[in-house]
């Protein structure tokens, strides 16, 4: 759901996070006891290996049926494109059962690991499990992790070594991750045991909803030392190995080799703490060094050797969190830079000729800058989060929670030209709250309660404007390239450069089965998929651009809890709206001055009609809306382009014109209090008036059967 404070006061270790989701275990061995032993064994007594060892984990039956009316036929491998879809999952490689194994062998030290399990249908297609990877019965899910803990005088120091991967995080600027917003209809593999309704009552009250408490995290693979109650309030991590966008250790398999170093220092001032936070993601894009020969300056006779295959990807930042009696304060101040082949400031200076001297380039820098301040009520009437943030374009990190729109190609290609490039998002609709690199902005959330705190309301609103408009840099332009193909030139790819990026809140999972983790799908090229989300790309036909795009949003979400023949019922309103112009605006724009108008709505209900049933309801309604100044269809839904491929306005060209339905019904019985049955059936839509292949329309039902141990 909408994601709590990105800025919690107190973070609690890891081990007591670990602990705090696992549920009741299970002894598997116990030390023994005896009731006669020798006076000799009393006094020394043979000590077991392993004090306890405990497991625990869930069994998932998920059958998945999908039946399109109207479809995509997209030519991918990975998504499920067949107008008739039965499968055992729901499309990603997600665990129908999971077992987590801990154990302690000594008093200070401790391991766990998490294996998963695929449904035994799914077989290899070809037999080949090295070009097939489909059939794989089990694997390492996220956990192969050994903890070691020591308690002194000087302070508790643990170490985490391992992966699968350690669930990690430093500051929101250089290890986080950014939490969408979810809605309550669809399953997911991580819902915990215990009630459905129960969960329903903690979205209503909270606005919050019981999850792994690994989200919010990012997954790392390596070691990690953790300090704290240190001397005079200090506290600190380090962290070497992996992370979730460098691959793990075997990734010279795909070509990738590149690691990761980070850490933090903070020091408590009673209920004030400040810190020191770095990260530096440093390698190569290949599995050899590239060495080139370049001049110390344009047209200088003299010249160096570099690494020019070498990137790196690089935070420095500090961070307060000040707590008073009516407000908090957080605030994080730092530089971030990112350094290839394509971004950087030339040839250091004091670099020597010769392959002995071999330099790498010199980087540029840019600032990160983020302040947010909560306020009580008894302050200012209504609580009030406010936000302000100005992240420049050359702080781009791919496992932080700023989203990157300026460099294209900040992860290695991995085959196909630009295809994969899914952490890259040009022009992108932001939502409230959530940070961009190269835009400035400020956020606002606020909330009452009404008739006698039945009626809850939360207001967001967003406004940010780009730094820099990087139409015309090449080294981005992605979707040019893949429309255009070998053809593609500079001014193919230049229209592209300047567009807009937003998400389908609306049957969002369903629209990221196409085509899962790929960019440039569908009929005209614009999808854009990650896990479980949906985005689309639209390109600007400006010719003259001599402004900075600007994005405004506005949420309104209400929801109210009352009782209906005796029975508990909650229902629940989310609206979005947004906008993207050429001038700066703090609320969205509702007229055809926007090159892009969103609209999203969203109705819910969960009614428990027995201490066991719940009843789930949900229709949602989505519309999208361009100006002429968006690419534009003619009267037969083909994009209109000139001849060398570039979208361009036309007098008789129609502009885009989405309208997308969804309704759903769900049935959640909670049988035992560990294990439930739980239905969904969802009918979806998607139509867009002008361009005219860009339609969808079918049903999808899935049963969940779940069992906790």
């Amino acid at each position: 759901m909408l994601p709590v404070s990105l800025f919690a006061k107190d973070e609690p270790d890891s081990l007591t996070q670990q602990q705090s989701v696992l549920h009741k275990y299970k002894t598997l061995f116990a030390r023994p006891t005896s009731t006669s032993s020798s006076n000799e064994q009393a006094k020394a007594p043979k000590r077991s290996f392993f004090k306890t060892m405990r497991y625990s984990g869930y069994a998932r039956f998920y059958p998945y049926m999908r039946s399109m009316k109207k479809y995509y036929d997209i030519q991918t491998t990975n998504g499920l494109t067949l107008p008739f879809n039965l499968t055992a999952d729901d499309g990603y490689q997600q665990p129908l059962m999971l077992i987590r194994l801990e154990g302690t062998p000594s008093a200070k030290t401790w391991f766990q690991t998490e294996l998963q399990f695929d449904n035994l249908m799914k077989r290899t297609l070809n037999n080949n499990p090295v070009t097939d990877s489909t059939g794989k019965l089990a694997n390492l899910y996220v956990i192969f992790q050994l903890q070691a803990a020591i308690d002194t005088r000087f302070g508790k120091f643990k170490l985490i070594a391992g992966g699968g991967a350690n669930w990690y995080r430093l500051s929101p600027s250089t290890l986080w991750q950014y939490q969408y917003r979810d809605d309550m209809f669809e399953r997911y593999p991580w819902e915990p045991e215990g009630h459905d309704f129960a969960r329903y009552n903690s979205y209503y009250s909270t606005n919050d909803i019981p999850r792994d408490q690994r989200f919010g995290m990012q997954a790392t693979q390596g070691f990690i030392l953790d300090m704290t109650n240190l001397p005079l309030g200090f506290e600190g991590a380090i962290l070497y190995g992996k992370n979730s966008t460098s691959g793990g250790f075997q990734s010279y398999l795909t070509s990738n080799p590149q690691n990761m170093i980070a850490g933090r220092v903070a020091k408590k001032f009673g209920d004030h703490k400040i810190g020191f936070n770095y990260f530096n993601q440093f390698g190569y894009n290949a599995n050899n060094v590239v060495f080139k020969r370049v001049a110390k300056e344009v047209g200088a006779a003299d010249s160096v050797y570099v690494q020019d295959n070498f990137t790196d990807q690089s935070v420095i930042t500090g961070d307060a969190r000040l707590e008073y009696k009516k407000v908090s304060i957080y605030t994080e101040l730092g530089a971030g830079s990112y350094l290839s082949n394509l971004y950087n400031a030339g040839v250091k200076k004091n670099a020597k000729d010769g392959t002995d001297h071999v330099s790498h380039y010199k980087r540029n820098w840019g600032e990160t800058l983020f302040l947010e301040a909560t306020t009580q009520r008894s302050l200012t009437y209504l609580p009030l989060k406010i936000a302000v943030y100005r992240i420049a374009k050359e702080v781009v990190n791919n496992s932080n929670n700023i989203v990157n729109t300026s460099v294209e190609q900040a992860k290695p290609n991995t085959g196909v030209p630009d295809a994969y490039y899914t952490n890259y998002y040009d022009g992108y609709i932001t939502d409230v709250g959530q940070l961009a690199n190269n835009r400035q902005g400020f956020s606002l959330f606020t909330n009452k309660d009404f008739f006698y705190n039945k009626l809850k309301t939360k207001l967001s609103l967003g406004a940010s404007q780009e730094i820099v408009n990087l139409a015309g840099d090449l080294r981005n332009g992605g979707r040019g390239r893949a429309l255009a193909g070998a053809s593609a030139d500079s001014n193919t790819i230049v229209p592209y450069t300047n567009s807009i990026t937003y998400e389908h809140k609306l049957n969002g999972f369903t629209r990221s089965r196409f085509a899962p983790y790929e960019r440039f799908m569908g009929p005209y090229g614009r999808m854009h998929s990650i896990f479980r989300r949906a985005f689309e790309n639209i390109a600007i036909t400006d010719s003259i651009i001599n402004y900075k795009k600007s994005f405004s949003t506005i949420d309104l979400q209400l929801k109210y809890k009352f009782r209906l023949f005796g029975k508990e019922m909650i229902v629940s309103n989310f609206v979005d709206f947004s906008s993207v112009q050429d001038k700066f605006s703090p609320i969205p724009v509702f007229t055809d001055k926007a090159f892009l108008r969103y609209f999203y709505e969203e109705f819910m209900a969960f009614y428990s009609i027995h201490q066991k049933i719940t009843l789930v309801g949900f229709v949602g309604y989505e519309t999208v809306t361009g100006n002429t100044r968006v690419e534009e269809a003619d009267a037969n839904g083909k994009l209109i382009t000139d001849a060398k491929g570039r979208p361009v306005a036309s007098p008789n060209g129609k502009t885009l014109h989405q309208v997308g339905h969804g309704y759903g019904l769900g049935l959640d019985y909670n049988f035992h209090s560990r294990a439930s049955l739980n239905i969904r059936n969802r009918v979806f839509s998607n139509k867009d008036k002008h361009f005219t292949l860009d339609q969808f329309k079918g049903d999808e039902m899935t049963v969940e059967f779940k069992v906790f141990f």
